[in-house]
């Protein structure tokens, strides 16, 4: 399984009527030999614990899942909206090869590739 499926995670969540800020979720870790940094950030209206507990959530295994208010800078590139949904996932320490296939999954996703953001 290559990394780019691996973690082609992104947070379907319902619109609740409640105040909101932009929230990030940060994976972190070795799956497969590869080293995993990927940050997934929204600003849709959901609740911080249940955004907390979703991040959580994918941080199983090998895995290390922190909630943060913003993705880490200087990514080597980012998928914008895929599945139409008002999300942004950033890459980071991404192989060449992983990084191509992760493009492709953003394409696939009908998100907006976006390099170096």
């Amino acid at each position: 399984m290559r990394s780019s499926a691996i973690l082609a995670f992104v947070f379907v969540l319902s619109a609740a009527s409640t105040a909101h800020a932009d929230m990030a979720c940060l994976i972190e870790g070795q799956v497969y030999g590869e080293t995993v940094k990927d940050c997934s950030q929204t600003s849709l209206p959901v609740p911080a614990a249940e955004y907390g507990a979703q991040c959580k959530d994918n941080g199983a295994g090998p895995l290390k899942a922190t909630v943060l208010k913003a993705c880490p800078a200087k990514a080597q590139a980012a998928c914008v909206n895929p599945f139409g949904q008002k999300v942004t996932t950033f890459y980071y320490s991404r192989s060449p090869q992983s990084l191509a296939d992760t493009k492709a999954s953003c394409a696939a996703q009908k998100g907006k590739w976006v390099a170096n953001p």
